[in-house]
Formats: structure tokens, C-alpha cells, sequence
């Protein structure tokens, strides 16, 4: 016996009723369970009340499954597939279908003369040179770009160290909470940041010629023993 209590969600029961019952019969609070799960209360909140909305990235939210249905002893492989179930059904809820129905054109008749084309040919290169001088003003006053390749913006991770890696704009200057990191002439960059128990967040930003600033916020949470938790049972 692996210690779970694997009984079934009924079919008119949800997951969040299911795992809000737990901690009930269990006399836990929602700030016992972060406490000792490191899982934010307001996750905690949004999985007991269905509000699948206000959790973070996918990938977060397996962990967060996975290791609440661990402290409240309940089955973690029932628990996550009902939850897959559960967000599947939502999502395919809120999926709205647009229809577009053509609209007739009317009967234009036109009549292409060499004067036509020669203004349409000003108009075109005028406007190419113009849009190309625009583009180029934008670059420099602009916020700059700044993307995280390496990871997602909220995940979960068994190892104390990561890597950040991604692009900003050339000449920027890039730093990882407020430290200075080296940026290649085509704008990448690669960072190995180290982790705390629990929650992490790390803050980049990025800052042009012109002062303008991007910013981006990556949440991790460091938990040790996700392997464990994570790793398939072992068949019998």
C-alpha cells in the first residue's frame, strides 16, 4: 500500500471539492498547507475553487498538483489526471468559434495607364523610405526586446542552480537581480542563476541607449525532492 486514499471523485464531484474535503477532514488551513508545500495560497485557493484561470504556467501547476495531493494523502497520479480532465473541459468551454462569411466585392473597373503605375511607384518607394526611417527611430526609442529562451516564466525545478538564457537588443545593457550580465554582439545572453528553497523570483531588465527599460520576472520554485515525488510508481 502506498498510503493514498484512492478513492474515486464521483462524476457530480470536483476536483477542487475533492481536495478542499481532504484538508477539511484533516483540520488543515490554506496557510498550514503553504507552509509546508512552499505551493503560494492563493494556487492552493484557485485549485480548491476550479479557478483554473489564476494559476501560473502549465508546467507549474503539474508540480503543484502532484506534490498537494501528496501532503493531503490523497492518490497524485488520480489527482493530476482528474485535474487534466477538468482544465481540458474548460478550455474547450471557453474556445469561441469566429465565422467570417466573405463580403462581395464590387464591380471597380480600373484603368492602368503608365501615369498610374509611375505615381504608384513613387508612392511605393516614398513610402518604403519613410517606413525604413520610422523603423529605424522606433528601434532606438523603443523599449527593448528581451526574451527568456532556456525557460518558461514560472516553472518548477529539483535542481538549486538554473541556467538563463535568451536575447535583448544589441548594446543593451542586461542584469539578473540588479547583477551586470554579459551580452554578445548579437544580443545573447547565458546566466547561471543559484535558487533558494521555495520560491524564487528572478528579475531581468534590460536598458537601451534611449533609458528605455524591459523587464521580465521568472518564479521558480526549488523543491529538493520533485524527483522523488515526481518519478513513476515502481510496477509491481
Amino acid at each position: 500500500m502506498n498510503g493514498f486514499v484512492t478513492k474515486k471523485i464521483g462524476k457530480n464531484r470536483t476536483l477542487g471539492s475533492a481536495l478542499k474535503t481532504a484538508r477539511s477532514k484533516a483540520e488543515i488551513t490554506l496557510e498550514q498547507a503553504e507552509a509546508a508545500t512552499k505551493i503560494p495560497q492563493k494556487y492552493l485557493d484557485a485549485l480548491e475553487t476550479g479557478q483554473y484561470n489564476r494559476l501560473p504556467a502549465e508546467a507549474y501547476n503539474l508540480g503543484y498538483v502532484r506534490c498537494y495531493a501528496e501532503y493531503l494523502k490523497l492518490d497524485p497520479d488520480k489527482i493530476i489526471s482528474s485535474y487534466k480532465e477538468e482544465r481540458a473541459a474548460k478550455r474547450h468551454q471557453n474556445d469561441t468559434s469566429t465565422l467570417f462569411s466573405p463580403k462581395k466585392a464590387g464591380d471597380w473597373q480600373f484603368l492602368i495607364t503608365p501615369k498610374l503605375l509611375g505615381i504608384f511607384g513613387l508612392a511605393l518607394l516614398f513610402g518604403g523610405i519613410g517606413m525604413y526611417i520610422a523603423n529605424e527611430l522606433n528601434k532606438f526609442t523603443a523599449t527593448p526586446m528581451l526574451e527568456i529562451t532556456s525557460v518558461p516564466a514560472e516553472f518548477t525545478s529539483d535542481k538549486d542552480q538554473i541556467t538563463l538564457e535568451g536575447k535583448t537588443n544589441s548594446g543593451a545593457v542586461l542584469t539578473i537581480n540588479t547583477e551586470p550580465v554579459f551580452v554578445s554582439a548579437d544580443g545573447r545572453f547565458s546566466q547561471s542563476v543559484q535558487l533558494n528553497s521555495g520560491v524564487n523570483e528572478i528579475a531581468l531588465q534590460a536598458k537601451n541607449r534611449a533609458e528605455k527599460v524591459a523587464l521580465k520576472t521568472v518564479k521558480v520554485l526549488f523543491n529538493p525532492n520533485l524527483a522523488k515525488i515526481t518519478s513513476p510508481a515502481t510496477k509491481e
